[in-house]
């Protein structure tokens, strides 16, 4: 039931236009949908995650090639801009 929810709001933003989605999620669970590690890509969470949880911060292109030519810090809503949820 997960992976349709995932499928479904997938489609919904590729409809709205949007580029990226990024999740900070289990590495064993998400790269089944197309998630890939973010940080090899240079595309930084926006708190620190340790080094043992890099592959949890994951990216998705929803539009081909924009992986690639952009790199920097995420900028989340302000509701997620918060360190008690960048953390375990």
């Amino acid at each position: 039931m997960g992976g349709k929810l995932i499928e479904h709001g997938l489609g919904l933003l590729r409809e709205a236009g949007v580029d990226l989605v990024f999740v900070l999620g289990h590495p064993g669970y998400y790269p089944r949908y197309g998630f890939q590690p973010a940080g090899v890509h240079g595309l930084d969470a926006p708190y620190p995650i340790p080094p043992e949880h890099a592959g949890a911060w994951m990216v998705q292109e929803l539009r081909p090639g924009v992986i690639g030519t952009v790199r920097g810090t995420l900028r989340c809503a302000d509701a997620l801009d918060q360190p008690q949820h960048w953390r375990e």
